[in-house]
């Protein structure tokens, strides 16, 4: 599981430095999504967050579900940006989406280990 903790923070660093640093592709997307652009840099500011919390939930559970939590509620308005506000294909929305499995399994898997 750490091993997918490891991929799932780099992965989501990267979009929040993405994000932040308004790389203009990113950019071209956001204005598709019909978002101000200042929302951007707050969810990748947010992202960055998550994945810290993400790495430091490898020492921490409470922290890896609260992360992971965090993470699976901006992956599901990604999914909804994606395919409702801009009207894209599902393939647009798959890192999202896997990003969502990702952080669903785990907080699944923290939780099962309380018992």
């Amino acid at each position: 599981m750490i091993v997918l903790q490891v991929v799932l923070a780099i992965f989501i660093v990267v979009g929040g430095f993405i994000k932040i640093f308004r790389i203009s592709f990113q950019v071209e997307h956001w204005q598709q999504y019909q978002y101000s652009l200042w929302f951007m840099s707050i969810i990748g500011f947010v992202e960055i967050v998550g994945a810290i919390g993400i790495i430091g939930g490898i020492w921490n559970q409470y922290l890896a579900i609260g992360a992971n939590t965090l993470l699976a509620v901006l992956m599901v308005g990604a999914i909804h940006a994606h395919m409702f506000r801009a009207k894209q294909s599902i393939l647009m929305a798959i890192p999202a989406l896997l990003c969502f499995i990702l952080s669903t399994a785990i907080i699944i898997w923290n939780l099962n280990t309380f018992y």
